[in-house]
């Protein structure tokens, strides 16, 4: 039975303003997330924000608010102990928005929520202290995004390293206020370095990333490497399509794209994709899934689960098999691929595969089965090829599609639905 909440005028955040600036603002943040539109009460007790289920997090703003909102999701929450843990996010989004309270409810309510997104992400992302100079950076990145040097969208990267000491006569500002600046780095493997106060310490060129680098795309893999090199480290790319990606913990944790900031947990979504079992496997889909995003190619990638071996081959042409070798694609792919299973090719060849309009399709130990495969799928299907044919592919195991405009979206079999899919996961 729905819980109806008293409001009195003693109480600091009322529940509607919450429930909309939460709906505008937290959830684009999680993707797939929703809000539940009963209130829940609380007590003055209760914590701010707190983990209910793996897929409920209840938050408020004051302590003596008398209700909390619930944010759900079908996808898990991350655990308290990762990095990449929704509920820090959270935690943000209800610490500014304390500190907003009077301001809120006056004339400059919406010039103020228009930058609030991005001080959520600085707030998550740095240390103590240093919320200020991580949205400096956002700002300058976002900046940069908007221009152009000698006619070519601007690419580049700060690296924020908390143990180093730099030049306190040239900082950030000295340097971005001249052209020069944007060009210093090249947002892939070089980087321009600063100290905690955004003292400029020097220029860094990293090393090529590790082959054992995830939860990034494969192109950022040396700044992914350069955050795990120190306790702290944060990195703040811009590339060329105006994205800005923070990475921090050996990992991408937030992208702004297209004006909406995103916050991305890959240990869910791996628990989520469920099927191959072996987890090396599903690690080489997922990270293969961002290298498509973040490259704009657009992908479409199934696994075959072991109770539809004998399956498959009724929605894939015989021409599209690499056993069977019966087309040039098929020969030469079958060269190119050597016998090898889709986890020990390397990601950029991994990406070059699924780059080939149609699908790539493995089997649950990891074997390619095809590659740019179009699916003889039934008639009444909805939305595009790839959502299609991902959606077919699902029926099978796993379906997984990449937008070109870099979203990522999976599906599993329906339960009870021989012909049935659902969605198991979206990101960005």
């Amino acid at each position: 039975m729905p819980v109806t909440i008293s409001r009195s005028r003693s109480q600091t955040m009322d529940a509607d303003l919450l429930n909309e600036i939460s709906e505008r603002y937290l959830l684009p943040f999680f993707s797939g997330a929703r809000l539940d539109p009963v209130l829940v009460p609380s007590s003055p007790s209760e914590h701010s924000v707190a983990v209910i289920n793996p897929q409920t997090i209840a938050f408020k703003v004051n302590k003596s608010d008398p209700y909390r909102i619930r944010i759900q999701r079908d996808q898990p929450f991350e655990k308290k102990s990762d990095q990449a843990r929704e509920a820090r996010v959270i935690e943000s989004f209800v610490e500014i928005l304390q500190s907003m309270n009077n301001e809120l409810k006056g004339p400059l309510r919406d010039d103020l929520l228009s930058t609030f997104q991005r001080r959520v992400v600085a707030r998550a992302m740095a240390e103590k202290g240093n919320e200020r100079e991580i949205l400096t950076v956002i700002d300058q990145m976002a900046l940069w995004a908007s221009r152009l040097y000698e006619g070519a969208p601007i690419s580049s990267a700060v690296g924020i390293d908390p143990k180093a000491v730099g030049a306190s006569d040239i900082d950030l500002s000295t340097i971005s206020k001249n052209d020069f600046g944007s060009v210093l780095s090249n947002g892939f493997d070089t980087l321009l370095l600063f100290d905690s106060s955004l003292n400029f310490v020097g220029h860094e060129i990293l090393s090529p990333g590790a082959a054992t680098a995830r939860n990034c795309p494969w192109r950022h893999s040396s700044v992914v490497d350069w955050t795990a090199a120190g306790d702290g480290r944060v990195a703040i790319v811009l590339n060329r399509l105006g994205e800005i990606l923070i990475f921090r913990d050996s990992q991408l944790l937030f992208a702004r794209r297209s004006g909406t900031w995103h916050f991305l947990t890959h240990a869910p979504i791996l628990g989520q994709m469920r099927v191959p079992q072996d987890r090396e496997i599903r690690s080489a889909l997922y990270e293969t899934a961002l290298d498509a995003s973040f490259a704009r190619t657009g992908a479409c990638l199934g696994t075959v689960s072991a109770g539809s071996a004998s399956n498959w081959e009724k929605v894939i042409s015989q021409g599209d098999r690499l056993a069977l070798k019966a087309s040039d694609k098929a020969k030469t792919l079958s060269r190119v691929i050597d016998g090898r299973k889709f986890h020990e090719l390397g990601r950029t060849l991994r990406q070059e595969l699924v780059a080939i309009d149609g699908a790539t399709v493995i089997n649950h130990e990891g074997e390619v089965l095809a590659v740019g495969a179009i699916l003889q799928i039934d008639g009444g299907s909805t939305g595009g090829g790839r959502t299609a044919a991902a959606k077919a592919l699902a029926r099978l195991g796993l379906g997984i599609k990449i937008s070109q405009d870099g979203g990522i979206t999976g599906y599993r079999p329906e339960t009870g639905k021989p012909k049935g899919e659902r969605v198991a996961f979206r990101l960005m």
